[in-house]
């Protein structure tokens, strides 16, 4: 039986644990993704964590990520205030200084799926064709 790669871990829910979260889920995806693709993951998920930081709260963020399949998932959760998930995501008004968070990881991820009240989202990012499985 094979053990699907995985990565779990808890960070502080502040800046500095999202930036470390952000470092080591990159660094985790780097074994299937490349280029745009991993610049991409990378960037949603720093979103994510950091909107985890800012809107969210409580004591710790936890990661989780994996491959499932042709697929790289990250799981991202928080212990704070949850928020109902719009239907649509636009990009903010021109020139409007914030909420472009949404927006960003709309564009560079696969799919994104939000849980638990708001309190959890998995961003999917399909792999290139080709990518070692």
């Amino acid at each position: 039986m094979s053990r699907t790669p995985k990565f779990s871990r808890s960070f502080p829910c502040s800046a500095a644990g999202a930036r470390q979260a952000r470092a080591l889920v990159a660094e985790f995806a780097a074994s299937w993704l490349s280029g745009d693709d991993l610049i991409g993951f990378e960037l949603g998920a720093g979103e994510a964590l950091a909107n985890c930081v800012e809107h969210g709260g409580g004591p710790t963020l936890s990661v989780e990520c994996w491959l499932d399949g042709a697929r790289l998932v990250a799981e991202i959760r928080h212990q704070g205030r949850g928020f109902t998930p719009p239907r649509c995501v636009n990009a903010p008004p021109q020139g409007a200084p914030r909420g472009y968070g949404l927006f960003i990881m709309h564009e560079v991820v696969d799919g994104i799926e939000f849980m638990d009240g708001g309190t959890g989202l998995r961003l999917f990012k399909n792999l290139p064709s080709g990518s070692p499985r």
